[in-house]
């Protein structure tokens, strides 16, 4: 892709922050050149225009020597949270399952229930137990 292929307007920041990037890269490159320049005026130069081109990256919003664009890092962030929220209600439901379990009122059928009925709700809420411990213990990484 050429520079004629894509068309953008720039900010008055990104441009000064550009030609900053310039030139510092233009004084790196008259630094080395220079006869008897030393390696750290070279080094020097150097970490200059880099500091610059960093400047220059974080302006017009991208991160310099990384594989990944702003909006992935955005959406790696977003479903981290996400993932963290759906953790904590696994958790709260765990323990609401386990405290209806510890009244010892599920196990016990009432009489205007019918035995079928009460057979299958003791059988979800023990399905519920199971699917919720292995998400909990998936999650704690075991």
């Amino acid at each position: 892709m050429t520079s004629t292929d894509t068309e953008a307007d720039y900010t008055a920041e990104e441009i000064k922050a550009y030609e900053a990037y310039l030139s510092a890269l233009a004084e790196h490159n008259i630094t080395c050149a220079r006869a008897g320049a030393t390696t750290k005026q070279k080094m020097d130069a150097a970490f200059a225009a880099d500091r610059a081109l960093k400047h220059f990256c974080e302006v017009a919003g991208h991160t310099p020597h990384s594989t990944r664009s702003p909006e992935d890092i955005r959406t790696i962030e977003r479903m981290t949270k996400e993932m963290g929220d759906m953790v904590e209600t696994t958790r709260s439901a765990w323990s609401m399952i386990r405290a209806a379990d510890s009244m010892r009122v599920i196990e016990y059928r009432a009489s205007n229930v019918d035995q079928d009925d009460h057979n299958v709700c003791v059988c979800l809420i023990q399905d519920a137990e199971v699917i919720l411990r292995k998400l909990i213990a998936k999650a704690d990484g075991a």
